[in-house]
């Protein structure tokens, strides 16, 4: 009698200290269009293509970063075709999604330098649609 409980108290520590795994959540019809909006950045940056920028970028979106001299810099979006850009490949880190705003974090590796370079995209649901709006971006992790 004296085993079974402690068997049973045993179990029960154990329980309260190891919940049962969660179902899978359902897809997020959220996620996936962000993920499409990101697809169609990079269509559009590897080949310079305007309908894909268009597509994924705010028109009144930037680019914003501190330069190695450390200068801060910002551009806004130019959605107009341009040579696409081929020497990196990205890969998406996370994504968060904070009801109509986001954040995507990528790390790019290129064959121009041997340091990878991480973006954070910002990105909004403007009237249904996720557009990015902002960029920003950096060298390296700090510690």
């Amino acid at each position: 009698m004296l085993n079974a409980m402690r068997n049973t108290l045993l179990l029960a520590s154990i329980l309260a200290f190891h919940p049962a795994p969660k179902p899978p959540a359902a897809p997020s019809p959220d996620r996936d269009a962000i993920l499409q909006t990101i697809r169609d950045f990079y269509i559009g940056d590897h080949t310079g293509s305007v309908e894909h920028k268009r597509k994924s970028m705010h028109p009144q979106g930037a680019f914003r970063f501190v330069d190695k001299a450390g200068a801060y810099q910002e551009s806004k979006f130019q959605l107009v075709a341009t040579a696409g850009d081929t020497l990196y490949t990205e890969e998406l880190l996370s994504i968060e999604i904070y009801e109509t705003v986001a954040l995507a974090r990528l790390r790019l590796a290129s064959r121009r330098r041997p340091e990878a370079e991480y973006k954070l995209m910002t990105l909004h649901k403007v009237k249904g649609t996720w557009l990015i709006t902002g960029i920003s971006w950096g060298w390296g992790v700090t510690p």
